[in-house]
């Protein structure tokens, strides 16, 4: 394969990787919590004889969009969003991971857990239990929940000095290699869940782009391949 075909070979491998982080921003525009993601791509240079160089094209990141999404209503008293920075805590079997996404239950013992049963966790690290005479408690902007008989405990937010190295894990449950900074300046809003950030005009509109741009690099792999042909085919009857 010759330098040309590489090129566009390497172009295609970028344009393809894209392709599935806007598929998969568009398969999440009703997620909650959910963030954006793009693909982070760098050139490579590589020598091609003097003095010139040969420009490939590599993803080497998927960077995600802090930006946060719509606050939407819902009047479920167990439904959370957060107004601002800042991620729930909550307790999985691999660890501590950290999310946006409010939408959390009761279990059996009273814990207040996610859709996948993992507890959040309170401003010291523990899952909060809320007591059977507490149905639907009040919970403020600053995390603390209060029901009829007082303060019951109070949800800790936790934020990052460096928030794009977040990783997704699945489930809407981020994990992070440093440790999480607590009290985060984000407040909570009680009865509402965070919308994806994802804009689907926007992601459509990419997914269009790159499917062209990948049509049009086939198209000229295609040329490049048969003009590479028809030179062959001239040379070998100039030769007979």
């Amino acid at each position: 394969m010759d330098t040309t075909s590489y090129v566009a070979l390497s172009r295609q491998i970028a344009l393809q990787r894209a392709m599935q982080v806007v598929a998969n921003n568009v398969a999440n525009l009703g997620t909650t919590g959910f963030k954006a993601q793009s693909v982070l791509f760098e050139t490579v240079l590589e020598r091609a004889g003097e003095p010139r160089t040969v420009a490939f094209v590599q993803d080497v990141a998927t960077v995600r969009d802090p930006s946060p999404g719509p606050i939407l209503p819902t009047g479920g008293p167990l439904d959370l969003a957060i107004r601002g920075p800042g991620y729930f805590a909550v307790l999985t079997p691999a660890g501590e991971r950290y999310t946006r996404a409010g939408q959390f239950l009761r279990n059996a013992q009273g814990e207040l857990v996610t859709a996948d049963g993992h507890p959040l966790l309170d401003e010291g690290g523990r899952p909060i239990v809320l007591p059977p005479e507490e149905p639907a408690p009040t919970i403020a902007a600053d995390g603390t929940i209060a029901g009829r008989n007082g303060i019951l405990g109070r949800i800790g937010l936790v934020s990052f000095a460096q928030p794009h190295r977040l990783r997704p894990e699945g489930g809407g449950l981020l994990a992070s290699d440093e440790p999480p900074i607590p009290g985060a300046p984000g407040g909570i809003v009680q009865g509402a869940l965070e919308g994806s950030n994802v804009q689907g005009v926007l992601e459509i509109t990419r997914l269009i782009e790159i499917t062209r741009a990948f049509e049009g690099t086939q198209r000229m792999i295609e040329t490049h391949h048969e003009l590479t042909r028809r030179a062959v085919e001239r040379l070998a009857g100039v030769s007979a």
